[in-house]
């Protein structure tokens, strides 16, 4: 442990240098984790239409695990981040332990609901005759969500203290344990759907072991944590979750409209056409990697700023994030849009989804238009997240996910074509995009009036 480490200078030098230096690290991990996204969905592709069906179902619940991971993971990273601006070494540490206090109760109470309520669950969503794969892919997952939301928090963790490096690392990591765990597990050793699974698992629990290495041996890091502070501490549990639960909130709730979505998506479209949606949004996601690293260290570098009233340097290091989100994320929008035809031909590879080819296309086509604006959606949560606003950013895309929800069912009720619905996506996720981005300026401006200005930035 060090009172200081080229990553909390990091944190409290040139706003812009910041941002860069923990982007970049941030977007590789997440290059690597969408890579690891679109490579499972082309083993489990192999399996045929049912169990891309059963990929598509649960994954709305399996990414409502990673955003309860990530939204944690942001709360004790901003909690930490804003310790070390204000200097107080002993609340950074306390912030640590206590995240992963957070994350064993929440684990607890969550796992077995899961477990209890899974067939049910499938059925609900629209499985029908895939529950078993379903089930086959699901419970391996639920099973692990302990370590499926500690990764989150743990990588929130590294970037709080600015060692985007080593958080970089973990996610990498294990992205590349599951990549070449995927057609073992499947094909291999013939375990089909749940194989992919137990893969990402694996992959989890190797990120979280390593991590955990790093912190018990204390060599070069900023955080040290005692067995006195894992103790419950309601007022460092009160600082992480202010941030931490209505963005745990925000991305669940985001991930929960998806299984309407997706109910909307089998009725115009059948059970196989939503395996394809669920890809489509891995390929978006892929898209979206600047937008969202810019984000992710937006968090950790504005929060620090905050922590010492700098909001020079946050409206600087907003306005700069902003910009380089949507110039990247257009370029990248024009390159999926071009190859569209390309894609889809890879994932309707299997005999019984080639006749899925023209749609998959077109749904391709309706994402790069909407995915530049919507970039904003990520830089303007971010933005209020730093300076304790999460509950804004998690008002904001609960009216969003409302405004697309409404809109897909009118869709299908007036419809019922998936050409509607991909109209619908495409003009809710621009409204939403704006939504967030104005609101984030607005809470900014006005934070920064009732808690003081600061001298321009030269």
């Amino acid at each position: 442990m060090t009172e200081e480490t080229a990553g909390t200078r990091t944190l409290l030098g040139d706003q812009r240098k910041g941002v860069i230096a923990l982007a970049i690290p941030i977007g590789v991990a997440l290059f690597f984790q969408q890579l690891n996204n679109i490579v499972d969905s082309l083993w489990v592709a192999g399996l045929g239409g049912s169990a891309m069906s059963a990929l598509g179902i649960v994954y709305p619940i399996y990414t409502i695990l990673i955003g309860i991971g990530n939204g944690l993971g942001i709360g004790v990273g901003a909690a930490i981040a804003r310790n070390i601006g204000q200097r107080n070494h002993a609340d950074a540490n306390r912030s640590a332990a206590q995240g992963v206090f957070i994350t064993a109760v929440v684990s607890i109470i969550l796992t077995p609901i899961l477990l209890l309520t899974a067939e049910y669950t499938m059925v609900l969503m629209g499985a029908g005759d895939t529950v078993g794969d379903c089930l086959d892919y699901a419970y391996p997952i639920y099973l692990s969500s302990f370590f499926v939301i500690l990764s989150g928090v743990m990588s929130g963790m590294l970037r709080g203290e600015g060692a985007a490096k080593r958080s970089m690392a973990i996610q990498v990591i294990g992205a590349l344990v599951n990549i070449v765990l995927d057609p073992v597990f499947i094909y291999v050793l013939d375990m089909g759907v749940a194989g992919a699974a137990w893969a990402t698992v694996v992959a989890f629990v190797v990120s979280c072991v390593i991590a955990s290495y790093w912190y018990l041996r204390g060599k070069g890091m900023y955080i040290s944590i005692r067995r006195s502070d894992y103790r419950p501490d309601m007022r460092i549990c009160r600082g992480i979750m202010s941030v931490g639960g209505p963005e745990a909130l925000e991305l669940s709730i985001m991930y929960l409209f998806n299984i309407f979505l997706n109910y909307m998506v089998i009725e115009c479209g059948g059970t196989d056409m939503v395996g394809l949606y669920s890809t489509g949004w891995r390929i978006a996601n892929f898209i979206l990697i600047i937008a969202q690293s810019m984000g992710g260290a937006m968090v950790a570098v504005c929060a620090a700023e905050y922590g010492m009233k700098r909001f020079d340097m946050i409206r600087d290091a907003f306005g700069y994030s902003v910009k380089v989100s949507i110039i990247w994320t257009l370029a990248l929008s024009v390159i999926l849009a071009l190859g569209a035809g390309v894609l889809s031909s890879v994932f309707t590879i299997s005999d019984d989804l080639s006749y899925l080819h023209d749609d998959m296309t077109q749904m391709l086509y309706f994402f790069a238009l909407f995915l530049p604006v919507m970039s904003m959606v990520y830089t303007g949560s971010s933005l209020m997240q730093s300076i304790d606003k999460a509950t804004g950013a998690m008002v904001n895309s609960l009216a969003r996910n409302i405004i697309m929800s409404l809109a897909f069912f009118a869709a299908t009720a007036v419809f019922g074509t998936l050409t509607s619905l991909w109209w619908m996506m495409a003009l809710s996720e621009i409204l939403g995009g704006v939504m967030m981005g104005a609101h984030a300026l607005i809470v900014l401006r006005r934070t920064e009036a009732r808690e003081g200005g600061s001298t321009p930035v030269s």
